[in-house]
């Protein structure tokens, strides 16, 4: 399933990126050999029509670049399965075609300038659009990135070693699909190709999280353990037990860490331990409502697995580092999005 996936994605961004890079070119050959006939729109004998509507095309455009990147790479949960060489393809020749089409926003061209009055209207109607596609994009951004403060937030330690994914993360329904617990993150390994998962997805044991050792991201106490369910089905979600295999661990201030899925038989602490920050809690299993192998983390208000009157809380990490969309930063107590990548900063970390 991902396989497919992953094909048509790469293959139609890739398509769509190298269209951009010919309509640029040729873009750029067209303004080199006809900028006789074209006049900077400031000059007198540009109408104040074609003014207001060349810089209007021009602002709008400069938000449909980063709307768009951010809409596909951060809210698309299918484009996880972007590979990077596609990805950087697809971004760095939209983004040329953008400045190139903001650039062309300051001049106009003869022909536009002194048409005819149909010429104008298309010419309007065509900014109007792009000032629509511009405001959803935006509207997105808005609904999407803002994250409660860090003094309204749990910060923990990342309780994995290697390179991992969120898949669904972050304070809105856009970005995460976990409506009863909010904040939650389902997290997933990646392997040394930056995918979540072999070319079978044939068995859990195709994916790089299964089996994968989970820590106490805190110095904690044990509340609740559920170790007996099967976690090896694929594609066979629990809808009675939601939460397969799962571990709750009492943080201090009324608030507990909740983690899901894991495999069965792996959880190495009982109800009542006392644990250290790094203790090995059990490793990653596809058990409960889950469709493939992942980790299930929330902050709640409670110490048991009991939904009713629920809070969850939002949480963030420190020492890490993130990569979303294209860079890897080092955010101080960050918090995360749909497909950022996570790791510890560790010295020689990979």
């Amino acid at each position: 399933m991902f396989n497919k996936l992953e094909m048509i994605l790469n293959i139609a961004l890739g398509i769509i990126g190298l269209l951009f890079l010919i309509i640029t070119l040729l873009r750029l050959v067209r303004l080199i050999t006809r900028k006789s006939i074209r006049v900077p729109i400031w000059y007198n004998e540009v109408g104040i029509y074609f003014k207001i509507l060349k810089i209007i095309c021009a602002l709008s455009l400069l938000f449909i670049f980063p709307g768009i990147v951010y809409y596909f790479f951060v809210v698309f949960l299918g484009s996880s399965t972007v590979r990077d060489f596609t990805r950087y393809f697809f971004i760095i020749f939209f983004g040329l075609w953008t400045i190139m089409e903001i650039y062309s926003c300051f001049s106009i061209s003869a022909k536009l300038n002194k048409g005819r009055f149909i010429r104008k209207i298309s010419f309007g109607f065509l900014v109007i659009l792009s000032v629509a596609i511009s405001c959803y994009f935006f509207s997105v951004f808005l609904k999407t990135y803002p994250f409660p403060p860090v003094k309204e937030c749990v910060v923990l330690e990342l309780p994995f070693n290697g390179v991992w994914m969120a898949g669904h993360a972050g304070a809105s329904s856009e970005t995460n699909s976990h409506l009863k617990n909010r904040y939650a993150i389902d997290f997933l390994k990646l392997g040394s190709d930056n995918r979540f998962y072999t070319e079978n997805e044939e068995s859990v044991k195709d994916f790089y999280s299964y089996n994968e050792p989970v820590f106490s991201p805190v110095d904690a106490i044990v509340t609740q353990v559920v170790d007996s369910l099967e976690s090896d089905l694929m594609f066979q979600p629990d809808t009675v037990n939601i939460g397969g295999n799962y571990v709750i661990l009492d943080i201090g201030d009324e608030k507990y860490v909740y983690f899901g899925h894991l495999k069965k038989a792996s959880i190495a602490v009982k109800t009542g331990d006392s644990i250290a920050a790094g203790t090995y809690i059990g490793s990653v299993g596809n058990s409960g409502n889950s469709s493939l192998p992942h980790l299930h983390m929330h902050v709640q208000n409670k110490p048991t697995s009991d939904s009713n009157n629920r809070i969850t809380y939002p949480f963030r990490f420190r020492n890490i580092q993130r990569m979303r969309i294209a860079f890897w930063k080092t955010p101080k107590n960050a918090y995360l999005l749909r497909n950022d990548r996570v790791k510890k900063m560790l010295p020689n970390n990979y």
